[in-house]
């Protein structure tokens, strides 16, 4: 893709998400302006298709191929950051049950109900494991929705469009932060607004939402990579937001809460960091690339027979 092409796709990205954003604000994104936050979702696959031939057929070999296997992995990728959240809370003491959501019976044996949420199998008195099942076919259920009605519009664009121009252009992992960076600032009218941090929204906007979508964007990136899907990543991401808005405990203040999040979410984006930078150099070296740099001799100056090599493992 030519230069010109990118920055029309910027331009259109930031154009139609900011102004459905605008709309979202005008209307309230904690009310009635959530749909408008749902149809900024759009924003980035509508840019990719507009921007020309070439984006558009880059978006059809990536969508139509729809990477099955990887979708277990891209639900269990999408929960950890708020699981590595709850345990994290758990572990320094400094979270609580989230009464407001999961009443627990009185005599602390079971769910009395739960509210604010719709679950699949009900919402009435039910068993802890009854509402283990019930709980995990819910979210799995709420995060493929989200996939379809939102999901797939933001990683059309952000991880079929952007993330391979800025990769080809910086290299794999100043691309994919740049991804990330581009991603949370393309947030900024909504999260000004205080959708994501009502207390500090300026905070938020400007700096630790951008720790979030780094870390998130390497977990993509690796998807794609590995699946050659666009799904799994549109589901890794609607499994992020599904949980979030339902946690089984909340911290106990505004400095925990972020301090837990932002930890939970380099822990992740690390491990998928390294895993995504591993494939990178497993694949260099089974299209016969270049020797690093600390490498002098190649096995056939050697006198080794390369195909007799164990291959490396990639993952």
């Amino acid at each position: 893709m030519k230069t010109r092409k990118l920055f029309t796709f910027l331009a259109l990205v930031f154009a139609v998400g900011w102004l459905f954003q605008g709309l979202a604000i005008s209307h309230g994104v904690s009310g009635e302006g959530r749909a408008w936050l749902l149809a900024a979702m759009w924003a980035p696959l509508v840019a990719g298709l507009l921007t020309g031939r070439e984006a558009r057929r880059r978006l059809w070999e990536r969508i139509r191929r729809i990477g099955w296997k990887f979708w277990p992995i891209a639900l269990i990728a999408g929960w950890s950051f708020s699981v590595g959240q709850q345990l994290l809370l758990r572990a320094v003491h400094q979270g609580r049950w989230n009464s407001d959501f999961f009443h627990v019976s009185g005599d602390g044996q079971s769910i009395d109900s739960v509210r604010h949420l719709a679950m699949m199998l009900g919402v009435e008195h039910q068993g802890f494991g009854f509402f283990a099942v019930n709980l995990l076919l819910s979210v799995t259920v709420g995060s493929l929705i989200i996939m379809l009605i939102g999901g797939i519009g933001e990683e059309g664009g952000w991880r079929g469009i952007l993330q391979p121009e800025l990769e080809r252009r910086f290299g794999l992992f100043k691309g994919t932060v740049l991804v990330g960076l581009i991603w949370g600032f393309w947030h900024l009218p909504s999260n000004l607004a205080g959708y994501n941090d009502a207390r500090h929204p300026i905070l938020q906007a400007a700096l630790i939402f951008q720790i979030h979508t780094i870390a998130m964007s390497f977990v993509l990136a690796w998807l794609v990579k590995r699946s050659g899907s666009l799904w799994p990543a549109a589901l890794c991401h609607a499994a992020n937001n599904t949980l979030q808005s339902g946690p089984l405990f909340v911290p106990n203040g505004w400095w925990t809460d972020e301090l837990t999040g932002i930890v939970a979410s380099i822990a992740v984006g690390t491990i998928f960091c390294w895993l995504l930078m591993r494939r990178n150099s497993c694949n260099r070296e089974e299209s016969g690339g270049e020797a690093g740099p600390t490498s002098t001799l190649g096995p056939r100056s050697q006198g080794i027979n390369p195909s007799m090599l164990p291959k490396p493992r990639c993952l």
